[in-house]
């Protein structure tokens, strides 16, 4: 966990110093320390949310991102404590029973008040961590910004930081999960429940392998897992090339991808180029899903 005391003690180090270096240097450990609040929280989450499915990659809407589809309680503060007590003999059952009986608090998981905490991340980068491209109507270019605007955002920071006076941060959910293993690498994949109510797409929590999959409620009110994937024949053998959708997403235009077949061993090449098609044509290479 972050040593925030820490943190503070080299900003202001470097705010008493009060030179347009320093200043620009105070503004850039500030803005690193933001972020690394955000993402000591995001890496609790590695269970439940891969880095692909990252909608943005800004501290703030990764944050957001947790807390809308797996925990909220990613950015709350909470006290953990525990008992070892029971009643008569045993653990207790109801909550009046757990309400009865002494706790040793743990600790307390601090408010990240995200909204605010991009504004400053943000305001950093505007009056410190950038040259303004010039114009007609600019003065002289300078490297370093305005000294009174950085000493004043810095300063906002140390008070945000000042502010979070928490002990631990937990990762996981409350409440049931859905989890599967990949069909490619076997890696756990889950999910709350609670967030799985609609069709959800998600990915391979491995870095390292690229499948991704469907997850959607059946009629019996349990859920369907399937692969996301293209599908090709073979040019030699006809046989199906199921290649997961993933290994397309960052193909650039005349990039290749080759493909080999498990059962002659061809060697396919796939060219990523514009393709016409009328509507009355066959709907043929088309993204298909196929159950695990």
């Amino acid at each position: 966990m972050l040593d925030i005391p820490k943190r503070i003690k080299l900003i202001n180090s470097l705010l008493e110093q009060n030179t347009e270096q320093s200043l620009t240097y105070a503004a850039i450990e500030c803005r690193l320390t933001l972020e690394y609040l955000c993402y000591e929280r995001f890496k609790f989450y590695f269970p439940y949310l891969s880095e692909n499915d990252l909608k943005h990659w800004q501290p703030k809407h990764i944050i957001k991102q947790i807390s809308d589809e797996i925990d909220e309680n990613i950015s709350k503060e909470f006290s953990i404590s525990v008992s070892a007590e029971k009643i008569d003999g045993r653990s207790p059952k109801t909550k009046e029973e757990f309400e009865s009986i002494k706790y040793i608090p743990l600790g307390t998981q601090s408010e990240l008040r995200f909204n605010k905490l991009h504004k400053l991340w943000n305001g950093l980068s505007n009056v410190a961590l950038h040259i303004p491209v010039p114009n007609i109507l600019s003065g002289d270019l300078n490297i370093y910004g305005d000294q009174d605007k950085i000493k004043k955002k810095v300063s906002d920071v140390v008070s945000f930081l000042s502010s979070m006076k928490g002990n631990l941060l937990m990762g996981g959910t409350f409440g049931e999960e859905y989890f599967f293993n990949c069909f490619t690498c076997d890696t756990k994949i889950k999910r709350p429940i609670r967030n799985l109510q609609l069709q959800t797409i998600v990915s391979c929590i491995n870095p390292n392998c690229k499948e991704s999959y469907v997850i959607q409620k059946n009629i019996n009110d349990e859920f369907d897992v399937i692969r996301s994937i293209i599908k090709f024949s073979c040019t030699f053998c006809n046989e199906d090339l199921k290649i997961p959708t993933r290994f397309f997403q960052d193909l650039r235009f005349n990039q290749k991808l080759d493909i080999q077949c498990g059962k002659c061993n061809t060697l396919s090449e796939v060219i990523m180029r514009p393709l016409i098609k009328s509507t009355e044509a066959e709907h043929s290479h088309n993204k298909t899903q196929e159950p695990i």
